[in-house]
């Protein structure tokens, strides 16, 4: 096994604590000007955490199969397993709750062949719309065998990055099926983790130069009107990169509650934060009410799924523990 690295785990719980805090929402408006801080607050986060993830995933993916040069059969079959199986457990099981909660959901299902079809094919329309990130990691990842090949050298590692900025920046942005213009953006992102990990770039992020450097950049770039989105992406992984690298000495355990769960995180934390949402949308307007379930919503958001996550682990049964991606 592969030895865990302290700053990558501040990083995936930092990358995860912003999925949670960018799910609030509690009015039900994304960036609802009613509400200008959280709305600012969600624009900030949207602006990079996403492709954060993806860099994270790259990274992941080198360090434990492509540094092995595992067979492309193994891998799959791992994929299929780890990703494959919650997604189809999470997709059983929200249609199960939008079901039975119809009245309170914001995007209702109906049960249909064609919907459940359509989760799969499309995936941004599956009822637990997260799912979108799960299909695009997956399909990315089955080009492992060209990309262990694209990376055997710098010519090679410099067509690969073109090809890919090519497709960030120019490939049409409206095809769902199979989540192909989100596989097309994101797969910079994901090739950059790789990259990353191979050639041990720690030192260009290391150090409070750096992280100062990061900061300005990324903060800079935020307040830029018309901002192209790659650069504000880039520039987000730059300093939270960056952030972790300069934590990792001063609170190595920073995230150690739930930061071995976020793929569980990922996978729950929006229904308790739904209900949350569902509470606020009973409640009368009130600055201290809003905060205060602003805060809950993020407690909830984190520690129930850990909890959950803690008893499915106990679980003898690892077809059990596979669905919640265990």
């Amino acid at each position: 096994m592969k030895q865990k690295i302290t700053w990558l785990q501040i990083l995936q719980g930092w990358s995860m604590l912003l999925v949670v805090i960018g799910h609030i929402t509690l009015t039900g408006v994304f960036k609802d000007p009613s509400t200008p801080v959280s709305a600012a607050v969600e624009s900030i986060i949207y602006s990079f955490h996403m492709p954060l993830f993806m860099f994270i995933s790259g990274f992941l993916f080198y360090y434990t199969k492509i540094s092995r040069d595992l067979p492309y059969k193994k891998v799959v079959v791992d994929k299929l397993k780890r990703l494959g199986t919650p997604f189809l457990f999470f997709t059983f099981f929200t249609f199960a709750v939008k079901l039975a909660f119809a009245p309170f959901m914001k995007r209702p299902v109906e049960l249909s062949v064609s919907q459940f079809v359509n989760s799969f094919l499309y995936p941004s329309s599956n009822p637990l719309g997260e799912m979108w990130f799960i299909a695009t990691l997956f399909i990315i990842m089955l080009a492992y065998p060209l990309l262990k090949y694209m990376i055997t050298s710098r010519l090679k590692i410099g067509i690969l990055l073109a090809g890919c900025i090519v497709l960030n920046l120019f490939f049409p942005t409206d095809i769902e099926l199979l989540c192909l213009s989100k596989v097309a953006y994101m797969l910079l992102f994901f090739c950059a983790g790789i990259l990353f990990c191979q050639f041990g770039w720690q030192s260009y992020f290391s150090g409070r130069a750096a992280l100062f450097v990061w900061i300005l950049l990324f903060a800079g770039l935020t307040l830029v009107p018309g901002c192209p989105t790659l650069l504000l992406n880039l520039s987000g992984i730059g300093f939270s990169v960056a952030l972790a690298l300069n934590l990792e000495p001063v609170a190595p355990r920073l995230f150690s509650s739930f930061r071995d769960y976020t793929f569980q995180i990922f996978l729950l934390g929006i229904f308790p934060q739904i209900a949350v949402r569902i509470l606020y949308a009973h409640l009368s307007y009130h600055a201290l009410t809003y905060w205060g379930l602003y805060l809950v919503s993020i407690l909830v958001g984190i520690y129930l799924p850990v909890l959950i996550a803690r008893v499915i682990q106990r679980c003898p049964s690892a077809i059990v523990r596979r669905c919640f991606g265990l």
